[in-house]
This record gives structure tokens, sequence and C-alpha cells, in this order.
């Protein structure tokens, strides 16, 4: 019996399929316990189709970081609609987004997990002022309102840190944690929007 053929859209579908049973597995059971084994098992594929699709299943977890950033683009896009620009209100949101959204892979990662991904990937494993510039300024060009000397380096290290806090929210203190966070965000709207840009 011959290899089943795919065609474009059916490997597109499959891959999705794939990346959304896989995210739910990440979830419940990190990256360690996600298995290649789980991740077929849930999509209802074979094990050789997904090496069909990705090398290993570092691989897997990369493509779907970048599967979510798709995802990211074409929701902002589509709150964009046909306008130029978001008001300063929605921009918000968007950053809050970035933050607080449930399917962030990097919130279900552990440290060791993260290292493998850089080991696996190791061009992208240090940060990259240039790259996280050019993606702000591509997020910036969607907001009004933003500031003209507006500082990329710290606007990158705050969502970083909003970050890390989410991520690590169980280090933190639960009673004050929503408080935190309002902090740093408040701090990050400052650095991005002009005075007087309220919600």
């Amino acid at each position: 019996m011959s290899p089943k053929i795919f065609s474009i859209a059916e490997k597109e579908q499959l891959k999705e399929t794939m990346f959304y049973a896989g995210l739910e597995l990440l979830k419940e059971h990190g990256m360690t316990h996600m298995s290649v084994e789980k991740i077929t098992a849930a999509a209802g594929i074979g094990k050789s189709t997904f090496y069909n699709f990705f090398l290993t299943k570092e691989d897997f977890v990369l493509q779907l970081i970048e599967f979510n950033r798709s995802r990211f683009w074409n929701a902002v896009k589509e709150m964009l609609g046909e306008r130029e620009k978001l008001t300063v209100s929605e921009s918000k949101q968007v950053l809050r987004e970035i933050i607080n959204n449930n399917d962030s892979v990097y919130q279900y990662l552990t440290p060791e997990d993260e290292k493998k991904l850089a080991d696996a990937m190791p061009e992208k494993g240090m940060a990259d002022i240039d790259e996280e510039t050019e993606t702000l300024n591509r997020l910036f060009a969607m907001f009004e309102g933003v500031r003209a000397d507006a500082d990329h380096a710290v606007i990158s290290n705050l969502l970083k840190i909003l970050a890390m806090t989410a991520e690590n929210r169980t280090m933190l203190h639960e009673s004050g944690y929503h408080r935190t966070q309002e902090k740093l965000f408040d701090l990050l709207f400052d650095c991005v929007f002009e005075e007087g840009q309220h919600e």
C-alpha cells in the first residue's frame, strides 16, 4: 500500500489539527510529558505522519510558537478591519493580550524546556533587539498615539518582565498579583503612548 499523498490544503489542515491538539496537551501535561504519541492520538493521526511535518517534539513546539504568532497577527488585522490604526484603548487591549493570552506557549514551559528549545534552535536563543524592534515597529504602525521617542529596548524588557511575572505567578504574593501586573502595564503604557492617552 503506497503512502497517502496530501494536498497543500490537507497538509495545512493536518498541521493545524496537531497544533491545537498539542497546545491542549502542553497546557495539561507540560512539554516533558507531552509525547509525540499523545499528540498523534489526540490529532487522530499516525506517528509517521507527525514525522512528515516535524523533526522532533522540540521542532513541533517551535513551530507551534510560530503558528500562535501568526494567529496573533491575524487577530490584530481582523480588529483593525479597514481602518489604518487601532484606538489607544484597543492598542492597550492588544498589549494586554500578548501577556494574558491563555494560548501563549511560554507560560507552560519550564526553564529546562526553554533550554531544550534554545539548544534545538541556537540562533533564536539570544535576545535580538533588532528583531524585537522590527516587531514593535510593525505593531506600533497599527496603533494611534504612539510616542515619537518610544524606547524599544525598555518596552521590550517591560513586555518580558510582564511575561515572566505571568509565567512565575506562583512565586509571587497572590493577593497582590493583579495590582502588580496593573502597575507594570501602567508603566508599559506610559512608555508606549503619548501623555494624556487614556482608555
